[in-house]
């Protein structure tokens, strides 16, 4: 799951595909690829070098937090995990968090990043058609998507100004923020997960993901 930029409603649409799919045990994932506060281990007052500390994994356990990772399991997610790295480092997670989620299924991955390593079984974009704002790293991705979820209506003329004009082709739905998820959007999930639980990157198994 991945989206064009911030406050276009990723977390939302991970929330509510799994309330829509509230039958399926979850797992998911909150993925920041720039840590916060410098150190993902110990905090701002660490004073690791950057070759250190260059990532940590937690595991949520409380469902009434305010953090995403708490929105997650009020959503009904089985386990909620939170892999914070520092900016570039994503790939030192990727062993680590693949032992996570050995025997997870299905999962769900709120991330652009973690796509230039791991292909999906479904790969979902948040967009706003009429917003400039398109951050590198969903740029980056753009040909891994399998369909678009639009945060506004969209015209053809704003499609044909917008980055999403070299995917015309494809699949697009329109979810306002606070509405059902789009029952294309069900289906289309429900069949990934019912036809396909692993995807393989460069000859080695990934856990399948959204």
């Amino acid at each position: 799951m991945g989206g064009q930029c911030r406050k276009v409603g990723k977390t939302a649409l991970v929330v509510d595909l799994m309330r829509a799919l509230d039958d399926l045990e979850w797992c998911a994932v909150k993925i920041t690829s720039h840590a916060e506060s410098t150190c993902p281990v110990n905090g701002p007052t660490c004073k690791c070098g950057s070759d250190e500390h260059t990532f940590a994994i937690r595991e949520e356990r409380d469902p009434t937090g305010t953090g995403d990772t708490g929105r997650f399991l009020a959503a009904g997610a089985r386990r909620a995990i939170w892999l914070e790295a520092k900016e570039g480092r994503i790939r030192d997670a990727l062993s680590a968090l693949a032992g996570v989620l050995e025997n997870a299924r299905p999962v769900i991955i709120e991330s652009n990043t973690i796509v230039e390593f791991w292909r999906p079984d479904l790969f979902l974009m948040v967009v706003d058609p009429g917003k400039s704002d398109f951050k590198p790293s969903a740029q980056n991705v753009m040909p891994f998507v399998h369909a678009f979820v639009c945060r506004s209506p969209y015209t053809d003329l704003e499609v044909k100004q917008s980055l999403l004009r070299e995917f015309s082709h494809k699949r697009k739905f329109v979810q306002l923020l606070g509405e059902p998820v789009p029952e294309g959007v069900q289906i289309l999930a429900r069949q990934r997960i019912t036809g396909c639980h692993q995807t393989s990157t460069q000859g080695k198994e990934r856990p399948g993901s959204f």
